[in-house]
């Protein structure tokens, strides 16, 4: 368990012994030490104290494990530009939507360090108990973007609800990280969409809004973008600069066989898989890197799917959405840098883990394609899930 040091600030509110506030008047942050379960933190009437006058729609999660301070940056750049484009282009008004980040973290040095720069963290507020499950900070800055309409150049101030989830126990992995996002944070604010970035991952400007209007067809219940390798790391590029004469390749990596094959697994995963399955309306797998959700639809499934145990094979939870008779959606339009691992130990292991998932959610979906039959999909679409469903089992069989 961290260390931190005693809470001592006078204006401190003591709500007994399951919720310790203290709201900081020169940074406007509430702090909360959590000592429930996430699937309890609405139960035991934990709140945010920011939602009196703030009703997010649009609410993004940021998962971070280990990853260090550029990794935590890159993202927090790309959210960033994301949400000036959003309030500054057909929501250019001072009533337009309203946004909250969520970055759930596991208590590391990297993390500390980098928060206080942001003004969203301080320390000497946290209440170190044995019970504390995790420490979680809310303020609502005030931002100001600058877009030109008209001939005209406007200024538009709003403000975005931010919270830091700093885990101290339990299980350090993401799927415990969007856990607390689903189970305890979600039923408090009730967005209209959910997205789900991890750390080191950058969207693009234009990204988020993009994912945001695939939501317009009622239909879609989830929605994943391109993933793209990074600039520096993209093999396209190295080909584009060395037409024509030879360049001095500054990075190795370039030429390293383990990333040529994860860009080659990208590209053709954005080229032929993910607008394949979208066409069924049935993507096997979104992103946990990039990707979103109705918060509605994700009420109307099974809430065993949301625990810990099976939010670890994100393949069950698109087939929930779809045996509810909705649809999963391709964005093409909608890009996010990832970073790719030149490691060949930590590729075969990615490998592994990924083939595992795919093996246990093909056999799900196998054994589980009557839900289908009984949801309100249209007959033309049942159809075509169980052309999908048969490819599925011939996979199956010949892995």
């Amino acid at each position: 368990m961290a260390t931190y040091n005693n809470l001592n600030h006078n204006n401190a509110e003591n709500d007994g012994d399951e919720q310790k506030n203290a709201y900081c008047p020169n940074t406007c942050i509430h702090y909360i030490a959590c000592t429930s379960e996430p699937d309890n933190f609405k139960k035991e009437n934990y709140t945010f104290r920011h939602l009196t006058e703030y009703k997010p729609d649009l609410f993004i999660l940021i998962t971070m494990n280990y990853e260090n301070k550029d990794q935590l940056s890159r993202i927090l750049d790309g959210v960033k530009e994301n949400i000036d484009y959003l309030h500054s282009s057909e929501r250019g008004d001072e009533n337009g939507l309203k946004i909250a980040v969520c970055i759930v973290s596991n208590v590391n040095k990297h993390f500390l360090e980098y928060l206080p720069a942001l003004g969203g963290c301080k320390s000497d507020i946290a209440e170190s108990k044995s019970n504390v499950r995790a420490h979680l900070y809310e303020y609502t800055p005030q931002f100001s973007t600058q877009y030109s309409k008209e001939s005209t150049d406007k200024v538009v101030n709003f403000q975005t609800l931010i919270l830091f989830c700093l885990k101290e126990e339990g299980k350090y992995d993401d799927a415990e990280s969007v856990r607390w996002f689903f189970n305890a944070f979600c039923p408090i604010i009730n967005p209209k969409i959910c997205v789900l970035v991890k750390a080191g991952v950058k969207p693009d400007g234009k990204s988020i809004y993009n994912l945001w209007k695939a939501f317009s067809n009622t239909q879609v219940a989830g929605a994943c973008g391109k993933l793209v390798a990074m600039k520096e790391r993209s093999l396209i590029n190295l080909v584009v600069g060395a037409c024509g004469k030879w360049v001095a390749i500054k990075d190795r990596s370039l030429i390293n066989p383990v990333v040529g094959a994860q860009i080659f697994e990208n590209e053709i995963s954005n080229i032929l898989d993910k607008p394949f399955e979208s066409l069924f309306g049935y993507i096997q797998s979104l992103p946990e890197e990039f990707s979103a959700y109705r918060y509605s639809s994700l009420q109307a499934i099974d809430k065993d799917i949301l625990s810990d145990s099976y939010l670890k094979y994100n393949y069950l939870l698109c087939f929930a959405l779809i045996s509810i008779g909705e649809i999963l959606y391709y964005e093409s339009s909608s890009q996010a840098e990832i970073d790719i691992s030149s490691n060949l130990s930590e590729f075969i292991h990615q490998q592994i883990c990924c083939l595992n998932q795919i093996f246990f959610a093909r056999f799900y979906a196998i054994t589980h394609f009557s839900l289908i039959w009984k949801s309100k999909h249209s007959p033309i679409r049942k159809i075509c899930l169980l052309i999908k469903i048969i490819h599925h089992a011939y996979n199956f069989l010949i892995s």
